[in-house]
């Protein structure tokens, strides 16, 4: 096959996938389809009224659980730390 022949293949198949990246697939909401900024926030405030918001009972539970999960795992990095130190500080003779 000659160089002509192809870049004249490869040239198609680039174009095939570049109008397939040019193809326009944004959901026809928002600001990518040009809807008025208006329009769009009616949008925004109809959804923001689907929301289910947790109770102040499950806030305070689920802030009580990340805190602890958080200080379990500072705690075993800590030792790991630690561990590593002593280990590194025997092997250097210190």
């Amino acid at each position: 096959m000659s160089k002509t022949a192809e870049k004249e293949e490869q040239s198609k198949d680039k174009s095939g996938f570049m109008q397939w990246l040019a193809e326009d697939d944004a959901p026809e909401i928002g600001i990518a389809s040009k809807e008025p900024a208006g329009e769009y926030f009616r949008g925004v405030k109809t959804e923001f009224k689907k929301i289910e918001w947790p109770n102040k009972e499950q806030v305070q539970n689920e802030f009580v659980t990340v805190i602890v999960i958080v200080a379990i795992i500072s705690a075993i990095v800590y030792f790991i730390d630690i561990g590593l130190d002593n280990v590194i500080n025997t092997i250097k003779g210190i």
